[in-house]
């Protein structure tokens, strides 16, 4: 289980979280990447010696806004920094990381497909047509790669070249295609991060759980129940201070472990 948090926080409460998750025996957590808002892998670096257990996830993050070398070669030293708890994913990127500097994503599936190559031969220190290893360089770590992304071929690609799919945003009703999308040329670890809304009386939204800790926990292992996924999260949206949806959240993880005769993954 898991929980993805959006980086416009106070560093201090952002780390906070991410110790108090891993207190919890929270299994992973993701924090995104918004360009110039809070910088997720320092964040994770100011964590990783308050932690023991939890895996310190960047997602999604852009090839268009960093180099997939450079950042390939934080992610490995995140990776040493935590003992190896380090995940690293990949997607194309949305405005509110790119508008700011006038990006945009040309070819955006080769531009992915590139990204992970470039980056697993920079954290294997492997030498390739991508990317050729100095003297200077760090001793190769494994780090799983994941794609991040909405569309059919992006998810596609997660199946033939990632470690994993992040798979949040969708439409729940609608999850099991690109389900089928990221499980289409082999098998990956699939996380559904379904986006969730605990205020009362939220206002129906068909991509995220709504109500109290119960009712969404109830909804997560009904999500489970139907597409079976390695890892089930929680993405925290409402936008209210930071430890008040923490603690709704570990409320919720909390009573979803409780639930009987839920499996996570086939």
């Amino acid at each position: 289980v898991g929980i993805w948090l959006y980086p416009d926080a106070p560093a201090t409460d952002l780390v906070e979280a991410v110790v108090s998750a891993d207190r919890a025996g929270v299994d992973e957590m993701w924090i995104a990447d918004e360009g110039v808002a809070r910088e997720p892998l320092i964040i994770f670096a100011a964590a990783a010696p308050q932690t023991t257990n939890v895996k310190l996830a960047v997602g999604i993050t852009s090839p268009v806004l960093r180099h997939p070398g450079a950042m390939a070669s934080s992610i490995a030293t995140l990776d040493e920094l935590s003992g190896g708890r380090a995940i690293l994913g990949f997607g194309v990127g949305g405005g509110q990381s790119l508008d700011p500097f006038g990006l945009t994503a040309e070819k955006p599936v080769a531009l992915v497909r590139d990204a992970i190559r470039t980056a697993r031969d920079v954290i294997e220190c492997r030498d390739s047509e991508l990317y050729h290893p100095p003297g200077h360089a760090a001793p190769a770590r494994t780090v799983p790669i994941y794609v991040g992304a909405k569309g059919e071929q992006l998810n596609r690609l997660a199946s033939r070249e990632a470690d994993g799919a992040f798979l949040s945003g969708f439409v729940l009703d609608a999850l099991a295609t690109p389900v089928e999308w990221a499980r289409s040329v082999r098998p990956i670890h699939i996380a559904i991060y379904a986006s969730v809304r605990f205020h009362a009386g939220a206002v129906g939204d068909p991509t995220a759980l709504t109500g109290d800790p119960a009712a969404v926990a109830a909804s997560m292992a009904s999500l489970v129940r139907q597409h079976r996924p390695d890892t089930i999260g929680l993405a925290l949206v409402d936008g209210d201070r930071i430890g008040a949806m923490m603690e709704q959240a570990l409320e919720t993880i909390r009573l979803f472990s409780d639930i009987e005769g839920v499996n996570i993954g086939d």
